[in-house]
């Protein structure tokens, strides 16, 4: 009796086991917002760094140029039906100039 009881749960679980190993499969991976550009400039010039992290994330590359911190984010904008790179620069921990980079043809 005993072995039919085990054989039948393990048919069970053999029988359930690739839904449940793929139901993680199925999760949306959150996309990175494609702003435009004046959507960008408006939304994070002038705004501290802890909110242009908070928002965006760890930057995808970092500077620096005459004592002024720059970040770079990759295909963030869109422009002329394009992605592309924007640069931050910050002064007084607060974002100062930004401007579009054609992202490099990998």
């Amino acid at each position: 009796m005993i072995p039919s009881k085990i054989s039948s749960f393990l048919f069970c679980v053999l029988l359930l086991f690739p839904f449940t190993a793929w139901s993680e499969d199925g999760k949306v991976q959150e996309e990175k917002h494609i702003y435009t550009v004046i959507e960008f400039e408006s939304t994070f010039m002038n705004r501290r760094k802890e909110k242009v992290l908070e928002v965006l994330g760890e930057p995808d590359n970092k500077w620096e140029h005459q004592g002024k911190e720059i970040w770079k984010y990759f295909q963030v904008i869109t422009d002329q039906d394009k992605l592309w790179d924007q640069n931050l620069m910050f002064d007084f921990g607060r974002v100062n100039a930004m401007w579009p980079t054609k992202p490099n043809p990998e």
